[in-house]
C-alpha cells in the first residue's frame, strides 16, 4: 500500500483540525489511525484502505469499528483526494469502492438508475443511498461468479438476505434493491431486471410503536422552550428544538435552514427538503420566529456561512447530526424528561407534532403534506401512536359477563 503521500502531508491535516477548533481527543484519534496505517502499509496483504479496515475486524468491538470506519474514511479522503474533513460530511467513502469493482454491465445498470432517478427529481442523497445498496448487492453476486444480470440465480439472491440460519439483511435493503431494478426495468428490454425482482424474498417491514411524548412530558417541555428556568441552555439549542416542536421539520432540514428560507415579511418558511428534494412552505409562527430571531441577534457568531444554525467553535461551521441530537437531549434533560433513558432524538418532536395534528382531527393526507411526505404510507407510524382515535375503534365488552375462575393445582 503506497502511503508516501500520507506520510508527507498528514501534518497538514492535523494543522487543519487544530485551526478549526476540533477537540484534542478527536485529533488524537486521527493521529492514532494515521500512525497505524503508516505502520501496517508494509504488510503485503494490505494494498488499500479497505483491506486495512478489514484487518481490524477481529481486533475491536462493533461500536469501535463503526467509529474507526469514519476516521479511516476521512483519512482516505484526505490522502487520495485532498479533501479535508467537515462537520457535515458523510463518512461513507470506504463504501463507494464497491461500484468501482463491478463489471461493466452492473455499472451500466447503476448508471441508468442514477440518470433516470435524477431526471425524475429524486434527491441526490437518496439516489446515492440506493446506489450504494445496489452496488453492494451486485458486488456480492459478482463474488459468486455472476458478472451479468442473466447470470444471477434465485438461490444466490435469496442467500444475500438469509444465510440459512438467520436473516442477515432485512426489508429495507430488499426494498432499496427492488427500487433500483424497477427504475431500470424500462431500459432493459430483455426482462432481466423483472426476473431478478421475482427472486427477491417476500419480507414484511417490522416496526415497533414509536415512543411518543406523554402529556406530562409535554407540560414540562413547553415552559423550557418559552425560556422558563433555562439559563444553562444555549439560544441555539432552544431555537432548534422550538422549530422541530412547532413545525415538525426533519433535523436535516433544520440544519440546512438559511436566511433566504425565511420570509419575515409574510411570516412563512420556504425550503427544498433535503430528503425528498420537494419544495415545502409552512407558516412562521411567532414562537418559532422569536426563537430564531433571538438566536441570530444575541448568540449566533459572525460568519459568512449561509445556514442559520452554526457550531459554537472558534471557527464556526454548519451543524452535523450529532449537534442536533445533542440539542434535543439538552432541552429534554433541562425539562427533566427521560432522564432515566428512552428516545431523545429530534425526530421525537416531529412525531409529536404529527400525532397532535391527528388528535385534533386533521386528516392524514393534510398532515402528510405539512410534514413533506411523498409517500402516503409514511404517515402510518404516526397513526399507530394516535391513541385518542385508536380507542374509538375499541369494542365495548360491557354486555358480556366476565367469569373469574381459580384453577387448582
Amino acid at each position: 500500500m503506497n502511503v508516501e503521500n500520507l506520510k508527507r502531508t498528514y501534518p497538514v491535516l492535523i494543522d487543519y483540525l487544530q485551526e478549526n477548533g476540533y477537540s484534542k481527543e478527536y485529533i488524537n484519534e486521527f493521529l492514532t489511525d494515521i500512525r497505524q496505517v503508516l505502520k501496517e502499509a508494509s504488510d503485503p496483504g494490505i494494498s488499500s484502505y479497505e483491506e486495512y479496515y478489514a484487518s481490524l475486524q477481529t481486533k475491536f468491538t462493533k461500536s469501535t469499528l463503526h467509529h474507526k470506519f469514519k476516521i479511516i474514511g476521512k483519512i482516505k479522503q484526505f490522502d487520495l483526494k485532498g479533501i479535508f474533513p467537515t462537520s457535515i460530511q458523510r463518512c461513507g467513502f470506504l463504501k463507494q469502492d464497491n461500484y468501482e469493482c463491478l463489471s461493466s454491465e452492473y455499472k451500466n445498470v447503476i448508471n441508468v438508475f442514477v440518470k433516470s432517478a435524477t431526471n425524475r427529481g429524486v434527491s441526490e442523497s437518496y439516489i446515492r443511498h440506493l446506489k450504494l445498496s445496489a452496488a453492494k448487492f451486485f458486488y456480492d453476486q459478482q463474488n459468486h461468479g455472476f458478472h451479468s444480470l442473466s447470470d444471477v440465480s434465485e438461490r444466490i439472491v435469496q442467500n444475500y438476505f438469509h444465510n440459512g440460519d438467520k436473516i442477515v439483511r432485512g426489508f429495507d435493503m430488499m426494498k432499496q434493491i427492488k427500487k433500483v431494478l424497477k427504475e431500470c426495468n424500462p431500459y432493459f428490454h430483455n426482462g432481466e431486471c423483472e426476473r431478478i425482482i421475482s427472486f427477491l424474498p417476500g419480507m414484511k417491514k417490522s416496526r415497533k410503536t414509536y415512543p411518543f411524548l406523554e402529556k406530562e412530558e409535554l407540560e414540562k417541555i413547553k415552559p423550557v422552550l418559552l425560556g422558563v428556568n433555562c439559563k444553562d441552555l444555549t439560544l441555539r439549542d432552544m431555537a432548534i428544538v422550538t422549530v422541530a416542536f412547532y413545525t415538525g421539520l426533519r433535523g436535516c432540514d433544520i440544519a440546512e435552514l438559511t436566511f433566504d428560507n425565511i420570509d419575515w415579511e409574510h411570516h412563512k418558511i420556504h425550503l427544498i427538503q433535503h430528503k425528498t428534494g420537494a419544495p415545502l412552505t409552512f407558516p412562521l409562527r411567532p414562537v418559532v420566529g422569536n426563537a430564531i430571531f433571538d438566536y441570530i441577534m444575541q448568540e449566533r457568531p459572525d460568519s459568512e456561512i449561509e445556514t442559520i444554525f452554526l457550531t459554537c467553535d472558534k471557527m464556526p461551521r454548519k451543524l452535523r447530526t450529532t449537534s442536533l441530537y445533542n440539542a434535543a437531549t439538552a432541552v429534554l434533560t433541562k425539562a427533566g424528561v427521560r432522564t432515566e433513558g428512552g428516545r431523545k432524538g429530534l425526530h421525537l418532536f416531529r412525531h409529536n407534532f404529527a400525532v397532535s395534528l391527528l388528535q385534533d382531527g386533521v386528516q392524514a393526507p393534510v398532515i402528510s403534506g405539512i410534514l413533506g411526505h411523498q409517500s402516503p404510507v409514511s404517515i402510518e407510524p404516526y397513526l399507530e401512536s394516535d391513541l385518542v382515535h385508536l380507542k374509538e375503534c375499541a369494542l365495548s365488552i360491557e354486555k358480556y359477563f366476565v367469569v373469574k375462575e381459580v384453577l387448582g393445582e
